[in-house]
This record gives C-alpha cells, sequence and structure tokens, in this order.
C-alpha cells in the first residue's frame, strides 16, 4: 500500500473515532431570529434621535475628543528587549504652530539605555526636516531620565499646503548595548481656510438647545463643526454636528442638541460645551483646526422648554420593522 492510501485510511479511522465525539460536542446553531431583534431594538433606539445629534451615556467617552487624540505607534524588538514608539501631540497641526514629538524606548526585562533619539519628518516629495530628541527634563520633555524622548518641531517655512498634508515621522533609537530600533509615527499639516473667533451664542429651537459659533471665513468653502456638551459638573451629555458652505467673512454655524437627551438624562442647564472640533472639508485631507475646549457655558435652562419627542428616523425604524418581520 502506498504511503498516500496508508494515510488516507488512517484519516479516515480518525474521523471515524472523533465523529461520535463532535456529535455529543455540537455547537448550536446562531439564533438568527435572536440577533435580529437585537438589531431592531438598536435601530429603534437609534431612531430616537436625528444623526446629528445623540445622547451619550453617564461617564461616556467623549466621541469629539477621542478622535482627536493620537495613538502610539510601537515597534516591538525581541523578547525581552526594548521596544520603541513614537507619537505626536496632536493629530493635526495648523500652519505656523508647532507640533511636539515622542518617543519611548520601554523594556520588560532590564531598563532600556538609549544613547541617542532622532528623527526625520517627510512627506511625498521627501525629508523637510531632522530633529534630535531629549530626555532631559526641558519642554516638551516632561521628567528627565523618564524613558520619554521628546522634541518641540517649527515646520520650516514654504511647506504651507492648500488644505492638509500627512507627514512621517521616522524615527531612529541607538541603545548603549549596540542595538537599534527604528519606528514611525505621523501627523496632519493642515491650512483650514477658516477659525472659530471665540463668540458663542444660545437659544432654545424648536425644544432643541441650538449654541451658535462664529467663524471667521477667509476662504469660500465647506466647513464641519462638532461639540460635546457636559453638565457643569463634568458629566457628558450629548453631541451634536452641522456642516454648512460658508462665504468669506464672519459666518455663524448652529449646533443643535436634540432636546430628548435632557430628559433621558435628566438633567438641565447650565451647560458647558466642552470640546469643540472644527475643520475645513472642500479638500481631501480635511484641514483641521486645533481642538477648542472648554468653550462656552450656555444660560440656565428648564427641562419643560426641550422637546421629550423621540424623533423617529424613518429608515431605521423601516429597518427595524423588516428585521422584526423576518
Amino acid at each position: 500500500m502506498s504511503i498516500l492510501n496508508r494515510l488516507a485510511v488512517t484519516s479516515l479511522g480518525l474521523c471515524a473515532l472523533a465523529a461520535p465525539v463532535l456529535a455529543q460536542a455540537q455547537i448550536p446553531a446562531p439564533d438568527a431570529g435572536a440577533f435580529a431583534r437585537h438589531a431592531a431594538a438598536e435601530y429603534r433606539q437609534l431612531a430616537r434621535y436625528p444623526e446629528s445629534s445623540r445622547v451619550l451615556a453617564p461617564g461616556a467617552i467623549d466621541p469629539i475628543r477621542e478622535k482627536r487624540m493620537p495613538t502610539k505607534q510601537t515597534v516591538r524588538g525581541p523578547e525581552g528587549t526594548a521596544s520603541l514608539s513614537v507619537w505626536a501631540s496632536k493629530v493635526s497641526v495648523e500652519v505656523g504652530k508647532p507640533v511636539d514629538l515622542f518617543a519611548q524606548i520601554s523594556s520588560p526585562a532590564r531598563p532600556a539605555l538609549p544613547l541617542e533619539v532622532t528623527g526625520e519628518i517627510a512627506n511625498a516629495a521627501g525629508i523637510v526636516a531632522q530633529v534630535t530628541y531629549h530626555d532631559d527634563g526641558k519642554a516638551p520633555d516632561v521628567k528627565a531620565a523618564d524613558g520619554i524622548w521628546s522634541v518641540r518641531l517649527a515646520m520650516p517655512a514654504g511647506l504651507e499646503p492648500e488644505s492638509a498634508e500627512s507627514y512621517m515621522v521616522r524615527v531612529k533609537a541607538r541603545l548603549l548595548d549596540g542595538d537599534v530600533r527604528e519606528s514611525a509615527g505621523g501627523f496632519l499639516y493642515s491650512n483650514p481656510a477658516a477659525h472659530l473667533t471665540g463668540r458663542y451664542r444660545d437659544s432654545i429651537v424648536d425644544g432643541n438647545l441650538v449654541i451658535a459659533a462664529q467663524v471667521d471665513v477667509k476662504e469660500a468653502g465647506r466647513f464641519h463643526l462638532a461639540g460635546t456638551l457636559y453638565t457643569l459638573k463634568g458629566e457628558p451629555v450629548g453631541t451634536a454636528q452641522a456642516a454648512a458652505q460658508l462665504q468669506p467673512g464672519r459666518q455663524w454655524i448652529n449646533l443643535s442638541f436634540y432636546g430628548l437627551m435632557f430628559h433621558d438624562r435628566n438633567v438641565a442647564g447650565p451647560f458647558r460645551l466642552g470640546s469643540l472640533a472644527f475643520s475645513t472639508t472642500s479638500r481631501m485631507p480635511n484641514a483641521l483646526n486645533d481642538l477648542v475646549e472648554n468653550a462656552y457655558v450656555t444660560k440656565p435652562f428648564k427641562l419643560a422648554v426641550m422637546t421629550a419627542r423621540p424623533f423617529g428616523d424613518v429608515k431605521l425604524l423601516d429597518a427595524a420593522a423588516r428585521l422584526e418581520a423576518e
């Protein structure tokens, strides 16, 4: 009997022996009906609010701020050796403003002893700047010899993009034992076509809290504004967003926080506009203004002036009904 035939017979025998065991340990099939009912319930919950305004659960993470938080990019060395993480202080930096760059050397087994940390800043055309990181406690470095290396980068003149441009930060760390670690992060270099002036006003419109933000537009285009509302005690209440086509000059954009959120959370004003993200969306990539925090505090309002009527998003309710009918 050939080797292939013997393998085939052996495999059949093993399958025959395993069959009773598998039959006894069958995994139940997913309950399609339960899945559909769960999805329908979620659709009905979402339908209570317009897509542009959502309530937040107590203690929820601020989704507007979270989108603007930079993340570490880590390259790990062989097991037990040092890893290198890199990140920027901002997801996006506006033209004319510096950005702080960080690199962290860490090792689970023994202290990592870097000798030198350097970086190259590059765009699609090539390298535009080279930097040397420090761990000496001098700004922007927070604490000397803590393993987090820092450098403040002022972008060279003449690199102002028409809208925004992505830059890569390639970092190399040379360790005292001769090892080298390399990692890469990045940031967006933004040239927004408008800026918030710092003027705000609030009103109740159709049972919703509307906060208007004034913007100074230098070039006609499309813009997006998103904000998170908090109680004065720091509890997140909800979010709102708006898009607008604006002409040059001083203009206003309205953020409408749907009234039902105040009933669902049982809170009344005054409220604090905790985070505010403004961006120019006329071109890709979008040009991002710096995140503004604690921008404005509203007047006090009574719950009675807020609508308690669910919004009733027709598309979501139709989708829920179809799932429930299956």
